[in-house]
């Protein structure tokens, strides 16, 4: 393994350098990490699954209290911390639970998916396996919130409650638009893409929909389970900018996908 330059050290000296090698028991051999001046992790290992093992890692040992609010929003236990203003979040994230084959599922995105999801899922278990036998040093928010970290799956990796989705509102807007105003009204005024003809989108409802429905709140537990987390407090009840959810979309707007 090639080790860490030591003029990278001298670089970085006016914040930090710092290194460590990993040994934890599911890696397969010890992988090096380096931390830069910005607090990213370099991570040198021999393998791909040590690579990922390591990067779920250290992902838990930077950011353990976000991790553990993932993963009760991709598993729908969210209401149990925060109490029943959360419960139709839960029952929304257990609405669109994926419960088809996790493994074909995996594999959709790589052909090694499986394996790399699983050794950096074994990765973070392995920080959270550490964290809780010093629960004293765990990180603030868990003891303001009497609450300590549990483990990963693999199922949780591929939730989707923070995936960038598409247009379902505008998809049940339109819906509305057409039962009001019927197909060609509505083509006549929007501006639909692409498209080969005057016809073109067929818009014509489903006759298995309802059409009485469409103007219900059936998106009620889809937009909770979709919205951004909010801690209440005692003045407010809401989080931190009284103007949140205003601001929530916009940002969600122009997100990158890693954000």
């Amino acid at each position: 393994m090639k080790k860490i330059p030591l003029f990278i050290c001298i670089l970085f000296s006016t914040s930090f350098c710092f290194s460590q090698t990993l040994k934890i028991k599911v890696l397969k051999q010890p992988v090096e990490v380096f931390k830069d001046t910005w607090g990213i992790s370099h991570i040198y290992a021999q393998n791909e699954h040590d690579l990922f093992v390591a990067q779920g890692y250290m992902a838990a040992s930077d950011r353990l209290f976000q991790l553990e609010m993932w993963r009760r929003q991709a598993t729908g236990t969210m209401a149990e911390l925060l109490g029943e203003n959360e419960l139709k979040r839960d029952i929304g994230t257990r609405l669109f639970k994926f419960r088809g084959n996790l493994t074909a599922e995996l594999n959709h995105y790589h052909p090694r998916s499986k394996q790399i999801i699983e050794a950096f899922v074994a990765g973070i278990n392995a920080y959270i396996t550490e964290a809780l036998q010093k629960p004293h040093e765990l990180p603030f928010e868990f003891k303001i919130l009497n609450t300590l970290p549990d483990f990963w799956t693999p199922e949780i990796v591929i939730s989707r409650h923070q995936g960038l989705l598409g247009n379902i509102e505008e998809e049940i807007s339109n819906a509305r638009l057409v039962r009001l105003l019927g197909a060609d009204k509505v083509r006549e005024l929007s501006w639909f893409h692409p498209k080969s003809s005057e016809t073109e989108p067929n818009l014509a409802l489903d006759k298995i929909v309802d059409n009485d429905v469409l103007f219900n709140h059936i998106l009620e537990y889809y937009e909770a389970f979709r919205a951004p987390l909010k801690f209440p407090t005692k003045n407010t009840g809401i989080g931190l900018l009284d103007n949140f959810d205003d601001w929530y979309k916009e940002e969600k707007e122009n997100v990158g996908s890693n954000n």
